[in-house]
């Protein structure tokens, strides 16, 4: 073979080698889009997947939401307080213009009234504008408006400031007292308050004019700092009161008084707020009743005198009496709101059985206001449903 032919022949191989590699170039970047879709189909896989995912469960929770019932309207339990703080004949008698303010800036409201209190500011005592006292319900009658403002003239615990628009306490509230309802701070004043005042059980039901006439009832046994109708969590009267004295004696002359007030001719139970608490505090600790509950803290308003409107609640809680408490109250007036006692147990004989006073020990002795007269806490976080 020649040396051209041999250059020739190899040269064929080359170009053959030449073609070889680049067919297998060609082929090798053919094929790695291959190893690499499926990891990039995977991966929209399952972006989609989630996505039909997403989509299900969102029809579904539409779905739900359309079986939903309809949401009830709120009940208006305000429609269960039956007086009518606008009943009173319209006056511009001083000394009830007099007491009806001084009576909003007390002690005896003022920390548990959340309206007020916010317009004072707490203890920073900020003035409150007559014009906004004067839209009260019960401040309506008093008119004109400038008997008002002549009344409040002669007031010996509060200031007219402002060109006479505005009246203010001539002492602050504590520093303790914050511009919002403070359950313990309403606790100190309650407690403060707790050993002039009284418990009286028996009014029966609410009419019109119901606190008026227990107000009218009370007056005759010295001054009062406040009457609050005590009522169910509906807002219903419970046919009770707490009373707050203007003193410790005065409460104490009206507990000793012999024979003991009645009410329309019927018996009333009346006994001191502090017996009261400790009563419902020992009948919780033996299992009697159950203690209520709270959902928060005070929710405060004009009681007493029915201002613009106490909106804290009555009592809530169940004790092993599982009736209405409204069937318990129709029993107590049957039987003119007497204390129960237990009945004689008497032998086939007819003879009553003599029984020893010693009583069986119990076990585990811890514990298991709108317009008119809002319903008190008692001491000690006393909460239990009594009618």
């Amino acid at each position: 073979m020649s040396a051209e032919e041999v250059k020739t022949t190899n040269g064929n191989a080359d170009a053959a080698t030449d073609v070889q590699n680049l067919l297998a170039e060609l082929k090798e970047g053919a094929e790695k889009p291959e190893t690499e879709n499926p990891v990039e189909e995977d991966e929209a896989a399952k972006e989609a997947r989630i996505i039909a995912e997403a989509n299900k469960l969102g029809k579904e929770q539409e779905s739900k939401e359309e079986r939903k019932p309809a949401d009830r309207p709120r009940r208006n339990y305000r429609e269960n307080i039956k007086s009518d703080l606008t009943a009173q004949e319209v006056t511009d008698d001083h000394n009830e213009i007099r007491k009806q303010v001084e009576f909003y800036f007390s002690d005896s409201n003022l920390p548990m009234d959340n309206f007020l209190l916010k317009k004072v500011g707490g203890s920073a005592n900020h003035p409150v504008e007559l014009s906004i006292l004067h839209s009260f319900k019960r401040m309506r009658r008093f008119q004109p408006f400038s008997a008002i403002v002549e009344a409040m003239k002669t007031s010996t615990v509060l200031d007219l400031v402002d060109n006479d628009t505005k009246v203010q306490r001539k002492v602050p509230l504590p520093e303790s007292v914050n511009d919002f309802l403070d359950p313990n701070v309403v606790k100190v004043f309650e407690n403060e308050a707790m050993s002039r005042s009284a418990y009286v059980k028996g009014f029966g039901e609410e009419g019109p004019k119901t606190q008026f006439e227990i107000e009218a009832f009370f007056a005759p046994f010295g001054p009062t700092k406040a009457i609050r109708l005590r009522r169910a969590f509906d807002k219903t009267f419970k046919g009770s009161v707490f009373v707050e004295f203007d003193t410790e004696e005065t409460l104490k002359k009206f507990l000793a008084l012999d024979p003991a007030p009645k009410w329309n001719g019927k018996d009333l139970i009346i006994k001191s707020k502090k017996d009261y608490c400790d009563e419902k505090v020992k009948d919780i600790q033996s299992g009697k009743i159950k203690a209520g509950h709270r959902n928060g803290g005070h929710q405060g308003g004009r009681g007493g005198r029915g201002g613009r409107g106490g909106r804290g609640r009555g009592r809530g809680g169940r004790d092993n009496d599982r009736r209405d408490w409204r069937e318990r109250r129709d029993e107590d007036q049957k039987r003119g709101f007497r204390e129960d006692k237990p009945a004689v147990q008497k032998d086939a004989r007819g003879i009553p059985v003599i029984k020893s006073t010693e009583e069986p020990a119990t076990s585990g002795q811890k514990r298991a206001r709108e317009e008119n007269g809002a319903s008190e806490h008692a001491a000690k976080k006393v909460d239990a449903k009594e009618g």
